[in-house]
């Protein structure tokens, strides 16, 4: 599959883009029941709620709720069910046409993951920009969110600010931790911009990692579940002696 131009010319303006129906049905129950028996087994690596001190997070891994897992780590080793979701033609071929790379790459260091929210214990995710704390010689990385079941806002679906890939934020907006400060001047007017990008299982959101985002609570009784991978083209690359640039990439084309 290949982008249109007018689909390339969004994701420039927006930030983002979504390609509905990527996967089929029965490849997200193996994916499904993949994701719960690692949950359930607790397959390291995994990060814990408790971990990440996230508005409703658990306050501790001795307080209620305090082993619950956030998200299980190194996505593209864990299984090569998993592997092959970043393989899929629809990814590759659209971060190389809207990048105009002649290569893509995976970063095993960032995201390479899959997100869960699960019931009462998931977390709010404040308003940031994923490259807050990546060390890249430019910001032209994109992130890649498969939705493996249903995303709305009732189980803390994905916000994005649109075209905030493109913004420049004073250095007062953000608080130590690189979030933006919502009773800032210059956020309020910005946050009535925000869009919830609702996702039926299988679809997949292309977003640029630069392009601020956030997402609330799961508030059903149902687990919420996404495979999320980092790409980047060859004219991308890892600052050396930092965290980004801990080993090798993978080339996927």
């Amino acid at each position: 599959m290949l982008l249109t131009q007018a689909q390339i010319q969004q994701f420039k303006i927006d930030g983002y883009l979504l390609l509905p129906k990527q996967v089929p049905s029965d490849q997200l129950l193996e994916l499904r029941s993949l994701v719960e028996r690692h949950l359930t087994e607790r397959v390291e690596p995994f990060e814990l709620e408790a971990d990440v001190h996230y508005p409703g997070a658990p306050e501790s891994r001795d307080a209620q709720g305090g082993e619950t897992i956030r998200r299980l780590k190194l996505a593209y080793t864990r299984a090569p069910q998993l592997a092959a979701m970043a393989n899929l033609p629809s990814v590759v071929n659209a971060v190389q046409q809207i990048l105009d790379s002649k290569h893509v790459l995976l970063n095993p260091y960032h995201h390479n993951c899959v997100m869960t929210k699960q019931p009462e214990f998931s977390s709010e995710t404040l308003w940031h920009r994923d490259t807050r704390y990546w060390n890249f010689n430019n910001k032209y990385l994109i992130n890649s969110w498969l939705a493996i079941g249903e995303e709305k806002a009732e189980n803390g679906a994905m916000k994005i600010l649109p075209g905030s890939h493109r913004w420049e934020v004073a250095e007062d907006a953000l608080d130590g931790a690189q979030f933006l400060i919502t009773d800032h001047p210059d956020t309020i007017g910005r946050l009535s911009t925000a869009r919830t990008v609702e996702m039926q299982a299988g679809d997949l959101l292309l977003f640029s990692a630069h392009c601020f985002h956030a997402a609330g609570r799961n508030l059903t009784d149902q687990s919420k579940f996404a495979l999320v991978y980092t790409f980047h083209g060859e004219d991308t690359r890892p600052l050396p002696n930092t965290h980004s640039a801990s080993g090798s990439e993978i080339v996927l084309k």
